[in-house]
This record gives C-alpha cells, structure tokens and sequence, in this order.
C-alpha cells in the first residue's frame, strides 16, 4: 500500500468507524457499537505501534510513547472510545504533516526547467540531433546562439561570448575563439559555435556539480520533531503521576484518565498546523518551502552565507558611469555609442541601448553603414560621422589614439570589475562607457532585517576576482568575503561556517551554487534566474527575483515556531492540570479525551494565526 495514501486513509477509516458505532449505539444493536469502536482502535493503533518500534529500535525517544500506552490501556480496560479519539489524533496529526510536505513540492513543481539535454552532432551528410547523453569524446558539435553547452568541449570555429555564471560565478559573459574551452551547462550567447567534444555528458562539468550535490545532501543530519524535544521529561511526569493515581486509588481506570488527558495531541499538532499555516504564508509571497523541517531549522539560523553574482548583484550588466575625453558632452557620448549599438545583438549593447532610452530619456538615430566585428565592437555613421565604438584594442587598430587618463581608468575599471567600452572617430577618443554587475538596491535592507531577527554573520561568496570581490563587499558592508571560489570551495566554506556558528543558511541562484546549497543546514535558492540545480537542491526557493523575500521567510519562520512552542507549551501545562485532576478522580477517560479534542481546538486555530494575522510577516 502507498505510504501517502495510508497516512491519509487511517484517520478517515477511523472516523468513519467512530460516527458507525455512534449510529449501532443510537439504534441499540447491542453490542455493536462496542465491537465497531475496538475494531477501529485496532486499526488505528497498528501504524503508530509501528513507528514507535522502529523509533525505540533507532534509539529516538518521542512523545508518540505516552499515545500508545493509553490506547494499550484503553483496550486492555475497555474504554474504547477514549482509545478512538487518541487513534484519530495520531494519525490527523501525521496526515497533516504529510500534506505540508504535499503542497510544498506541488508549489515548486512549476519551478523546475531542463538542463543540457540536447546535442547537434555535425556529420558529412549534415547535423543530426542527439540526446546529450550520446554524446561521445571528440565528436564535433554545433552550439547554436542561446543554447545550452551540451558536454565540456573546445572551439574549435567560431567565436561567441558565453555566460558561465551558473557554473563559475563570473559576473559577465566569457569571450570564446579557437582553443578556448567551454563548459557544459554555460550558455552560448550571439555566435555560432563548432567545438570538439572532451568528455561524455557524466564525466562534464555539469555532472560533476551534481556529483557534488548528492555527497553534501547525504551528509545532512536528521532533525528530531519539535514536539519531541520535551518528551523526556513530560513522559516522566506522565507516568509518575499516573502510577501515584493507581497507587492512592487502586483503580486502574484512574490511571487510564491520566494517560488520556496527557496523551499529547496538542503537542504533536502544534507543529505541523503551524508549518502548514506558514508554508501557505510563505507561498502567498512567492517563497517555496519545501518542508516543515527548513522552517523549523531556519528559525534557528546564526550565519548567513550569499552568492555574489545573481544574488547580491543582479547578475547583468548595467551602464555605472560615462566619460568624456573631448569636447561632448555625457550624454552626447551616450546618445551616439547606444545609436550605433542598436543594430548589435551583444548583451552590453543591450544593457546600453535601454539605458539611453528609459533612463537618460534620449531619442537614438538609426546608424548608417553598420559593421559588427564579433566581440571587438561596431562601426557606422550617425549624422554623416562615422564613429568606432568596443574595446580599448578595436579602437587601437583603427589607429585612435588614446590618452594616459583613458588607459589609467582602464586599469582601475579592470581591478574593479568593470568593463570599459570606448567610443571615437576616425582621428581621436570621444569618450567610455563603464558597465557592471551592480549590487541589487534591496540589499542593505535584507541585511539590516536579517541582523535585526538575530543573525550573526553575513558572508560572501564569488567565483570573481579578489579586487572585484572586495569592491562589492565594500560597497554592501560585508567583512567576510571569500573570491574565486570554485563549487567545492564554496562547500568547504559553508562547512567552515557551520563549525563557527552551528546553524548557516546559503543563498544562491546558479549550478556552481548548488553543492553549496545542499551542504548548507538551509539552502535559499533565487528561483528567478530558473537554474534546475539549486532550485532541486535547495530548501527553499525565492520564485521571484526580489532578495527581501529571504527576510521575509526569515520572519515567516521565527514565528511559526514561536507559535508552534506556544501550542505545545499551553499543550504541555493544560494537560499537567488535567493530568493532577484525573489523579483525583474528577475527570473520567471519556471526559478526559473529550477535554483533550477542546485542547486541540484552541491550539489549531492558534496555529492558524501564522495565515490569518498577515501584518505580523
């Protein structure tokens, strides 16, 4: 039998059961009643029987110990239908966990996009598309422009700029001519590309990440239930205070009454109505929980470790500055270089052209003569002038002079992690453009909420340079910073971190980020960029791209463990109350399970609370 479909199952047959022998006693066929109650009893007791065995065989010691001996109690003296309503709880309890984990992965499912999955193998006759898998070492293929890179290759025609952020965290797109290599799972930008196959599509790059990934998820530690985290003690109390009841009174039934009121339902409730509340809080705000355990675990959270590149940066370039060398002025510079730059597919030159238009408001004129040298620059005339616009060595080979002041920012723009495209005539330098992976504006404030709710550190992790790195962090306030990181590098300090603080978070967004993420005690991946990897890895995914969303489920998740403890806390002194009160002989096991369903009731819509007070996240 399915696991799900038993989880969800006993609690129905259970209450059908319970409303069945309501209806025999109703209709006073005899003993009927009686009969259908022990049969549901005995049903429902079977799965908990169970887990509490395979527990006790685990050494795990849980609060499902009390439920049992009371229903044990509760068919040994007769008193089915207390057994009944303590066999319905257990098993809504655990219904209601699953479903948590249910909605949380439906949720996600839309997330999800394929990876390297396609292969254009060039034959004599032609191009033959193949699956990636049948992709065998020195097989020539053809990468065309926006694709995936099917398996780690070499240029072998062609050039391209690549972006490999998702693998590498280098910021902006990668040039690629003959002998380069590029990596699976790294995207072609506007070339053509031939490349000979290196490796098949399990020994690449991208399969190595994934390697990677299963290793630092397997090294997860279990998480105990809230709930047991009080067992110990509140069992002892149970038991001691149902012997005294059977010892002072020498009635066994007595003793029952207290094994029902202290049966913990509140307490094995409290929880996953609260996770339930929080995962629905959470996915109203475009944040994916995949389970109870990564709200519980990132209420407990001391360190938070970032990407750089698609995470604290928003992963594109972005125009950051203009220079004049000669007599124009800015904004003359900029209306000239987006003009000719938008006829060229480049993804700077994009970033140029809506910088022109939906920031400076400038009006663009339609370039004449238009010449496009592949990842050097363009060439064309505005206004019968005909102008270069590219790299520092484009307008070197067309014999421009440059100033001392133009190279010196180039060496200072390169250290930052800047790039530099310049714009001139046919005689002399006019002026630059600089472009960059700016920092998301939002940042500051996520820190400073982040900080606010308790978090100790915040560090930073890049594939970038040192220089580039430290620019950034600088920018943002961040001490720790740790450049040049290769995915496993990021692993070993998410591992550190987790030595020092106890407790760490990783938040990230490419492939490169995914070992991280899975060795992370939470993993917050930034669903937005779409990268398959880190999204399956992680804990949780942020759908949208706006980072405040991890603060909010920081938020999200503090409060639903402090309601969880409330629950469990008014659970644990209510039936302590109940508990010495049944010793006494006031309360029946009939009336003791009935004062438990009213203790159930007020800690479920005290769960609730996470959904309905929406002010509070």
């Amino acid at each position: 039998m399915n696991n799900a479909y038993l989880k969800y199952s006993v609690p129905f047959l259970i209450l059908f059961g319970l409303a069945l022998a309501g209806l025999f006693h109703l209709g006073n066929f005899g003993l009927a009643d009686e009969m259908t109650l022990k049969i549901a009893l005995i049903f429902g007791a079977v799965p908990p029987l169970v887990r509490l065995v395979i527990s006790l065989y685990r050494r795990h010691f849980g609060v499902d110990l009390i439920a049992m001996v009371a229903i044990a109690a509760s068919l040994a003296l007769g008193q089915y239908l207390a057994g009944v309503v303590i066999a319905l709880m257990l098993s809504g309890g655990e219904a209601l966990e699953d479903y948590a984990l249910y909605r949380a992965r439906r949720e996600l499912t839309a997330l999800l996009a394929g990876v390297p999955t396609l292969a254009h193998i060039k034959t004599p006759t032609g191009i033959a598309d193949v699956t990636a898998e049948e992709v065998l070492p020195e097989q020539i293929l053809v990468v065309k422009p926006g694709e995936i890179v099917p398996v780690d290759s070499l240029v072998i025609s062609g050039r391209s700029s690549v972006d490999e952020s998702a693998l590498t965290g280098e910021s902006l797109p990668v040039e690629k001519r003959i002998s380069d290599r590029v990596l699976s799972g790294s995207v072609n930008g506007q070339g053509m590309l031939e490349v000979r196959a290196l490796a098949t599509c399990g020994e690449s790059s991208y399969q190595r990440i994934v390697e990677l990934v299963k290793a630092a998820g397997e090294s997860r530690a279990p998480v105990v239930r809230l709930a047991d985290q009080y067992s110990v003690w509140f069992t002892v109390i149970t038991f001691s205070l149902a012997a005294v009841a059977w010892l002072t009174s020498s009635d066994p039934v007595r003793l029952l009454a207290v094994l029902v009121v202290a049966t913990p339902c509140p307490l094995i409730l409290a929880t996953p109505i609260a996770m339930i509340s929080g995962i629905s809080r959470a996915a109203s705000r475009g944040i994916i929980i995949k389970s109870g355990e990564a709200l519980e675990k990132l209420a407990q959270i001391r360190a938070f470790v970032f990407d750089k590149t698609g995470t604290l940066t928003l992963g594109a370039p972005k125009v950051t500055g203009t220079v004049s060398y000669h007599k124009k002025t800015e904004a003359e510079i900029v209306k000239l270089a987006a003009s000719l730059d938008q006829l060229s597919s480049h993804v700077l030159a994009r970033a140029l052209v809506s910088y022109a238009r939906n920031e400076r408001g400038l009006t663009l004129e339609f370039p004449q003569n238009f010449n496009e040298h592949l990842g050097d620059g363009v060439s064309g005339d505005v206004d019968g002038v005909h102008y270069h616009f590219g790299k520092l060595g484009f307008l070197k080979h067309h014999q421009i002079s440059i100033p001392a002041e133009a190279l010196r920012q180039h060496e200072q723009g390169l250290k930052e992690g800047r790039i530099t495209v310049y714009l001139g005539t046919e005689h002399y330098l006019l002026g630059a453009i600089f472009f960059a992976d700016v920092a998301r504006p939002e940042i500051k404030q996520l820190f400073a909420e982040v900080r606010c709710l308790g978090v100790e550190k915040i560090v930073m992790l890049t594939g970038d340079r040192q220089s580039v790195a430290q620019t950034i962090a600088g920018k943002l306030g961040i001490s720790d910073v740790h450049a040049e990181c290769l995915p496993e590098q990021k692993v070993a300090e998410v591992a550190d971190h987790k030595r020092q603080f106890g407790s760490v978070a990783m938040v990230g967004d490419g492939v490169n980020d995914a070992p991280a993420l899975a060795a992370a005690d939470v993993g917050i991946a930034i669903g937005g960029h779409g990268s398959t990897a880190s999204a399956d890895t992680s804990d949780i995914v942020i759908t949208g791209d706006d980072l405040t969303r991890v603060g909010d489920a920081l938020k999200i998740s503090k409060r639903v463990i402090a309601i969880a403890k409330q629950g469990i806390f008014f659970g644990i002194g209510a039936s302590i109350l109940l508990m010495i009160l049944a010793a006494a002989g006031h309360i029946t096991p009939i009336s003791g399970a009935l004062y438990q369903e009213g203790l159930d009731v007020i800690v479920i819509f005290n769960a609730l609370r996470v959904i309905f007070q929406k002010s509070q996240v």
